[in-house]
Formats: C-alpha cells, structure tokens, sequence
C-alpha cells in the first residue's frame, strides 16, 4: 500500500505515527554521529594548528641550531649619517675579525664627451651617409648608421633609441645667454680607468661628433681629465685599493664594500668584521615569539571548561590527549635545561624567564650590574659569544635538540600528520556508518508501514462487519 494511502481504511493517521516512529528511531543515532563528526573536525583543525605552530620554531632554528650560521660575521660601518652613508661593507661567514679605518677618495666613473659648440640643436651635421661606433675597454661596442643631412637633434635621438646601445646616452645641451651655443654630450655607463669611451667614424665629417678623427683635422668631441672615465680609489688603513666600479670584492678579504661618496680629507670611517651578534639576537628574540605561540595553541586547544546547561563541553578538542601533554612536557623540559660548559649555559642567563602561563618573557626587573633581561641578553651576546654559540647549536645543544624535535613532530610524515591522517580514517569510518545507518532506516520505515498496512487493513474489516451488524439489527 502506497504511503498516501496508509490509514485510508481506518480513518487513523497511521502515516504520522509511522514518520514519529521512524524519526525517534533516526534522531539519537544520527545526532550521535554527526557529534562525532563534529568532533573530529575540530580535532584536525587543532592539530594542524598545533603542527604550524610548530613549524613556526623552523627559522629561527636554522640560524641557533647551525654551528656555521652562529659563527657568521657581521660588518658594521660607524657611518655619521646612517641614511646617506659614505660607504656600507657586507662580510661573509669565512671573513676574519677585524676592525678597519677606511677613506673614500674617488668615487668610479664613466667618460663624458662633449662636442665643439653648434649654432643650434637642428644644425645639419653631414652632407654624405655615414657610421658612428662607440666602444669601450671591455668589449662593449654598437653602431648607428647616420644618414645624410641628420642633425644633431637626430643624432642625438638614434644613440638613445639604439637596440644595440651599450650604454651610452646622448643629450643637447643650449647654453643660452648673449651668444648661445648648442653642444652634444655622451656619457658612457661603463665606469673604470680601462674603460675609456672611444666615438669612431669612416666618414670625416663625423669627425665633429667622434673622439678619434678619420680625416686630417682634429677631432671633435673633446674629454676633460675630470670626465676621464676612472677607477673607484680607497684607502684601508692607509693602504690604497681601486676598482672599476663602486663595489670593491675581497678587497678585504671575504667581504664587499660599496661607496656612496668622498669622505672628508683625514676623516677615515670605522668598520668592523665581527659575529653576527644582532642577527643572533634577532633570530632568539623570533625563538621566544614562536615558542610562545607554540604554547598559546597548547594551552587553549587543552583548556578546560565547565559544560554549559544543555550538556554541551566547553573544553579545548584536544584536552586529555597524550601526545600534546608529550609536545609540552618535551619542548618545556628542553628550553628549562642546560647545555655547554661555558660561562653561558642556559636561557635563564640570556635573561629569559617563564611566565604563569608556561611562555618564555625577558625579564623587566633589573638584577644588579646585570641589567633587565634583554641587557644581559646583549652583554652575554658580546662578552660570550662562544658560549652562547655553544649553547645552542652545540652537539647537545638547546636549538639542535628543539629542532629535531620540530622535525618529529610537524614535518611531512611526522607524528602529527600520522595523527590526523588517523582522525580522518574516523571521519570516513563515521561517513560509512551514517550510509549504512540510512539502509537501515529505510528497511525499517518500510518493516513498520507494513505492519500499520495490516493493522490499517484490519481495522477496517472490523469496522465494515461492525457497521453490516448495526444495519442488520435496525432492519430488524
């Protein structure tokens, strides 16, 4: 019997109470599963938060637990104004300690050649086609073929519009006044003694535009001795050092130094090779902020709170878990140990302390001589280098300890990804149960509408034998 006919024959709204059944029967096992899948889905989320906090402690790591990267040097350049230095220096690790009185006298240069004067910028320079090749020591060179009658004006244009231009720039210069004149400028890029900008021809009328002549007169474009082009010149400790361009490579060696401009006559600047103490100290301070966000995700992902009225928990989705009680017990025990023999062996004597809350904060009081936390931070950073060096990237040292255990746990394949990928098996497990539970369901909501079909089917026979009787008697 259909489902719109259930009940016909009775008058009885069997189809309602077959729904009421059906649905007392769904409700509890349905609203089960989906709490579990609830709960899952917040366990995978924790967990990966859990993991990226994790994965937080990799930078700073790759610095303290590298023997290489802790024994790194620094320059430092004592520059009057920082914002408009006269020179800056950047050291690699192999480059030795050391400090350094340093002088820029010459800054690298390109050539700069002008022409003799013309009445105007759109005088024609020559009757007959002709070539223009500008070279320079290294090699460089390009070619502009100037067509008959150009101007200086078009000269000028095809040097800079030039595909092959090796850089080289062509501008007009007008002196205006009583009587103007008009002069062509080239100026190479290509700085260094050996580096001389040479114009040549093969036709001499071009001779006023090029700095080697191809007829009998002169040639045209003349180089002053402060636009020859010129070597970069420096002075370290009064030994003199020259470079073609305004970088000098291991001219100290393992380092790079790049002038800006001239210092002052007899006012050397101060520089100085040495550990990375602020790159160091950077990489601690990026340690303290990413362990604490580490335990900031422990703490609330294992909080615990009252349930509300209706039952409902209230507690972080993984409190009571054994292998996050593990995380913290194995990271804090860790940062509270010593590591190394030296006069630094410990996070405390950098100036760290633990909160309440079990985060690492630098202490504010001041200790005597000693200072606040970051003050002894910074003297432990000049005075211990080694030590703290030893400390942490030591072979049992506190950083190379932590990021091992980084790697156990929030790597590709760790402890953590293994525990999700076992969360999400429940995930599917529960989606089979809620498939199978609806077979169920529908092979149940069709048991009961038989049954109710024959009870609906009985009743009413009873009903048309009562009513044949009633009317039997009546007729009676």
């Amino acid at each position: 019997m259909g489902i719109s006919s259930l009940g016909i024959g009775s008058g009885l709204d069997l189809d309602s109470l077959v729904r009421q059944l059906v649905q007392a029967e769904r409700a509890p096992r349905m609203e089960a599963l989906a709490k579990r899948e609830s709960d899952t889905k917040v366990q995978i989320s924790a967990l990966g938060s859990l993991r990226s906090a994790i994965n937080e402690l990799k930078d700073p790591l790759m610095t303290l637990a590298n023997p290489d990267r802790m024994q790194a040097r620094a320059a430092n350049v004592q520059n009057p104004d920082k914002d408009n230095p006269f020179f800056t220096m950047e050291s690699s690790r192999s480059s030795a300690r050391g400090n350094y009185m340093i002088e820029v006298h010459e800054l690298a240069r390109g050539t700069r050649a002008q022409s003799e004067a013309f009445t105007n910028s759109k005088e024609v320079v020559n009757s007959a086609a002709g070539n223009l090749n500008f070279a320079t020591g290294d090699g460089s060179s390009f070619s502009i073929d100037v067509a008959a009658g150009a101007t200086l004006e078009d000269i000028a244009r095809q040097v800079n519009e030039s595909k092959d231009n090796t850089g080289v720039s062509a501008s007009i210069i007008n002196t205006g006044g009583s009587a103007p004149e008009t002069r062509l400028v080239f100026t190479s890029e290509k700085t260094g003694a050996d580096n001389q900008l040479v114009v040549s021809n093969n036709n001499a009328e071009l001779d006023k535009l090029s700095t080697v002549a191809t007829g009998a007169g002169p040639a045209g474009m003349s180089i002053r001795a402060e636009d020859r082009a010129a070597d970069a010149r420096i002075s370290i400790d009064g030994i003199e050092a020259y470079s073609s361009t305004n970088t000098f490579e291991n001219v100290i060696q393992n380092s790079s130094i790049t002038v800006e401009r001239v210092t002052e006559i007899d006012k050397p600047i101060r520089a100085t090779v040495d550990f990375d103490t602020k790159g160091v100290q950077k990489a601690i301070e990026d340690f303290v902020k990413a362990y604490n966000g580490l335990i900031d995700k422990i703490n609330s992902s294992t909080e615990y709170k009252p349930a509300d009225d209706d039952g409902k928990s209230n507690s972080g989705p993984l409190i009571g878990d054994g292998m996050v009680r593990s995380i913290q017990s194995s990271f804090a025990s860790i940062v509270s140990s010593r590591s190394g023999d030296g006069m630094v062996n410990n996070l405390f004597q950098l100036g760290l302390t633990f909160d309440k809350e079990g985060k690492l904060e630098f202490d504010t009081k001041s200790t005597g001589e000693l200072g606040t936390g970051k003050q002894r931070l910074t003297k432990a950073l000049e005075d211990n280098f080694g030590a703290v060096s030893e400390m942490f990237a030591g072979e049992n040292g506190i950083a190379t300890r932590l990021d091992s255990l980084v790697k156990q746990y929030g790597q590709s394949g760790g402890l953590i990804q293994s525990r999700s990928q076992a969360v999400e098996m429940q995930q599917k497990m529960i989606k089979d149960e809620r498939t199978a539970f609806e077979r169920y369901i529908t092979s149940f909501e069709e048991t009961q509408r038989l049954r109710f079909a024959g009870l609906d089917k009985t009743i009413s026979n009873l009903q048309n034998g009562a009513n044949m009787m009633f009317s039997q008697l009546g007729m009676g």
